[in-house]
């Protein structure tokens, strides 16, 4: 599965990302080695360089039009985790498989 086609899956699959939890990105957040856990920082982007996913309860994946990272923001805009687009955005399909198999 191509970078874009994951993207696009998550977009097609909007109604599948309510299973996901917001424990769930706290997990991939925090436990995923190769996904890059951070101190919190509030995103100041106003959207330009951003394409956005709305999450649960507030909470977006957002991937850089730019480096082509993806970074997870909870529902006050905080960063909690960023990393490559492919790897953070294959978590959250795994996710989304495994809760709706």
């Amino acid at each position: 599965m191509s970078i874009n086609d994951m993207f696009d899956y998550l977009r097609i699959k909007k109604e599948e990302l309510d299973c996901i939890e917001v424990t769930d990105l706290e997990k991939l957040c925090r436990e995923n080695k190769e996904v890059y856990y951070n101190m919190d920082i509030k995103a100041l982007d106003g959207g330009v360089f951003w394409k956005s996913i709305d999450l649960k309860n507030g909470w977006s994946i957002q991937i850089n039009s730019i480096t082509n990272n993806c970074r997870i923001l909870d529902e006050k805009r905080f960063r909690r985790c960023f990393g490559p687009r492919r790897l953070v955005l294959g978590s959250l399909v795994s996710i989304v498989d495994k809760k709706a198999g």
